[in-house]
């Protein structure tokens, strides 16, 4: 067995270590509906896991078809997604992957799903309009009558497209004994010599380009679907046949389309042919998505109305993002001064300065740049960055086996910039831990080894936070008086500043959200939060503003190595 095939089978079983493990530590992983490659075990892991959290009822990959040639280097795979017995729509998939003979470990896979709409018919009209105007063939067109003979006078025998291409006739590759036939149809293709293409093929061939609304039957058919391709295509367009894996009766072949000899965007795919005697039975294409490629945006939604499904208190941070970024950005008269479009310079002034008085180092030092800015004013914003900083204590809430849609890392270091902009979203899409889960100190990342000592956030931060309120309380008498005074010039700033009434905002929306990773961070160290275990420190950590999740880094256990388990 084939490590594609133990692939899915693990896949199929949701055992996601297992599946990996099929794939070489340095694999390339391409989906034809994302962007980017997947590059290593890594990548690929927290892929495949991403997609099982993302649905409620599993679903199956059925292997339809499988191209293994004798030398088992390469695989070419045909399948299809079930879910409770019902084939999914549009869930149709070639895959071509390449084996590395001495480990039997997958090297690479191209992965090409059939489109949810069936637009050949409307492409080839754009293709034949397109054609017409650069005046390299399409219908009705002097280009495409064909010529009886070339300059020389030698005839052509309706291969005209091969002299257009490469300057001289050359014969097709009829009868090649060294070419698979995958290869054969794609050579004739690419010289326009649609009789010999169609010779390849039974007479009750059936042929299914997934990009057209329904396949195509028997011999008459197909030739009649290559001509109008053909007629439509300019004739600099080539098919390059990139790979094959020849099994016999099941061929598979990876290409992509060339221009001018320039390889196109968005035109790779791979097909999968079946075989009877020397002939093509039936052929299955597909090809990657083009321009718009939606995969992780599926992913996204998929997983978020499955999530909203199981736990609908996800709704809360949801509108609160929803209903914060529209008072805080954008709204004129709910907050003070002018929103963010306006980019009034009053505001960028003011950041720039509070920025410079991070964690108060500066007016601390007497440093000669720091200015000078209402100390309540600093007071919030520095206890604002500081509580913001605690929730780095949560990068155990992601790791290889547990991923979240949104990092928490880059999220973490987001808020520190946009704050609530960037934990709420986070709450929203984040997976959940699972109830008897065992993490081990060998699990986490080295931010979250860091961030797991008791010493490393809780200290320090609660020092910040409470310096800055007595900042805000005590700091500038000289400028801006005692207790009385600065409240009252204080609510006078805010009555006109959009910035530090959005720090307030800001402020209550932590306190009321501090707690939701509390629980699963408990779990996560052996604490049953269902049994009511370390009760007291659940609810201070969950419901004292600041103050209680900053002592919670201090006195929760930390992780074990899994020696200690």
């Amino acid at each position: 067995m084939t490590s594609v095939e133990q692939f899915f089978q693990a896949w199929n079983r949701q055992d996601i270590v297992v599946a990996v493990n099929q794939f070489a530590p340095d694999c390339i992983y391409e989906d034809g509906t994302y962007y980017s490659p997947l590059k290593g075990k890594r990548a690929i892991q927290r892929e495949l896991l991403l997609r099982c959290d993302a649905t409620a009822e599993p679903v199956l990959y059925i292997v339809d078809d499988l191209a293994i040639p004798p030398a088992k280097d390469k695989v070419g795979v045909k399948y299809h997604m079930e879910r409770n017995g019902v084939i999914l729509p549009n869930s149709r998939h070639c895959a071509f992957y390449t084996i590395n003979t001495l480990t039997g470990l997958s090297e690479s896979c191209f992965d090409v799903v059939e489109p949810a709409q069936k637009t050949g018919e409307a492409n080839l009209a754009v293709l034949n309009a397109a054609s017409k105007i650069i005046g390299k063939g399409g219908k009705g067109d002097d280009s495409s009558i064909l010529p009886d003979e070339t300059s020389t006078g030698e005839t052509v025998d309706g291969n005209w497209w091969s002299t257009l291409l490469n300057g001289s006739y050359t014969p097709s590759n009829k009868g090649s004994s060294s070419l698979s036939l995958a290869e054969q149809y794609f050579d004739a293709w690419s010289k326009r010599d649609m009789d010999t293409a169609v010779n390849l093929f039974t007479e009750d061939c059936c042929y299914e380009d997934t990009v057209f609304p329904k396949p195509f039957s028997g011999k008459q058919n197909l030739k009649e679907h290559l001509l109008l391709c053909s007629d439509a295509f300019p004739p600099t367009f080539k098919f390059i046949v990139d790979d094959v894996a020849d099994g016999g009766d099941t061929i598979a072949a990876k290409w992509h389309v060339e221009n001018d000899g320039k390889e196109m965007p968005f035109t790779r795919g791979v097909s999968i042919y079946k075989t009877k005697g020397n002939l093509i039975q039936e052929g299955f294409d597909e090809i990657e998505s083009a321009v718009f490629k939606l995969g992780a945006f599926d992913l996204f939604l998929t997983s978020m109305k499955t999530k909203l499904k199981e736990e609908p208190v996800r709704w809360i941070p949801i509108i609160s993002w929803v209903a914060y970024t529209y008072i805080v950005f954008l709204s004129n008269g709910i907050l003070p001064g002018a929103n963010a479009l306006q980019l009034e310079q009053r505001t960028w002034e003011e950041v720039r300065d509070l920025s410079l008085n991070f964690f108060l180092v500066s007016p601390i030092l007497n440093l000669p740049f720091s200015p000078t800015v209402h100390p309540i004013l600093e007071g919030v914003f520095n206890l604002l960055l500081s509580w913001a900083a605690l929730f780095a204590g949560f990068f155990s809430d992601e790791r290889d086996d547990k991923p979240n849609l949104l990092p928490i890392v880059p999220t973490v270091v987001g808020m520190q910039f946009l704050t609530s902009a960037f934990l709420l979203p986070y709450l929203a899409t984040r997976a959940t831990e699972k109830k008897n889960v065992q993490v081990f100190k060998e699990d986490l990342s080295t931010p979250a080894r860091i961030v797991d000592s008791p010493f490393a956030l809780g200290p320090l931060l609660g020092f910040v936070g409470t310096g800055s309120i007595a900042w805000g309380a005590l700091a500038r008498q000289a400028d801006f008086g005692g207790w009385s005074e600065r409240v009252t010039s204080f609510w006078q700033l805010m009555s006109i500043d959009r910035v530090g009434s959005s720090f307030l905002v800001d402020l209550a929306i932590f306190a009321l959200f501090q707690g939701w990773l509390v629980d699963d961070d408990m779990r996560r160290r052996g604490i049953c939060v269902d049994k009511g275990e370390e009760a007291i420190l659940r609810n201070v950590a969950k419901f004292v503003p600041f103050f209680g999740m900053a002592f919670y880094m201090i006195r929760r256990p930390t992780v074990p190595p899994r020696n200690e388990k």
